[in-house]
């Protein structure tokens, strides 16, 4: 019998698209600051470094990672930090359009992901949730985390 798992996501929109992380895997949830700190010769997709409560933090565009037009900022854009790896060192935070809501399921409710495995930057996807209608795609952190790393 397979192991079935209760999981846990916190789903945002990047444009029209729903996607979705491990929320155990997300320190903080933030208004996007007036200032960040731009870094010389980053790749495109990084919009620069927080301080967060002492700790410098990398922001990715997730709207660029995703190969969308990065569009106006506004009111509603988040950053999310997230913590792949449980340890104070590889924080990121990730620049969404709007945090959704919290997802309470099942493992075997995540279906094989609907892209052709590939959106934009990222490579692969823990699975496709289908709710009301609505596709969430699990981002796969480790791969994220890497991308925004390299």
């Amino acid at each position: 019998m397979e192991d079935v798992q209760e999981i846990t996501l916190l789903s945002f929109q990047i444009q029209e698209d729903t996607f979705a992380v491990n929320a155990l895997k997300v320190d903080h949830i933030l208004e996007v600051p007036e200032n960040i700190t731009p870094v010389p010769n980053a790749p495109e997709f990084i919009k620069g470094i927080i301080n967060l409560h002492g700790n410098i933090i990398p922001v990715a565009d997730m709207r660029i990672i995703m190969g969308k037009e990065d569009i106006t900022s506004n009111q509603d854009n988040s950053i999310i930090v997230i913590n792949p790896a449980n340890n104070q060192d590889s924080r990121v935070g990730i620049m969404v359009d709007i945090v959704k809501e919290v997802i309470e399921t099942k493992s075997s409710e995540l279906k094989e992901t609907v892209l052709d495995g590939k959106k934009g930057l990222i490579e692969s996807f823990e699975g496709t949730l289908l709710i009301n209608d609505e596709f969430i795609h699990i981002i796969d952190m480790n791969n994220l985390a890497e991308i925004i790393e390299k």
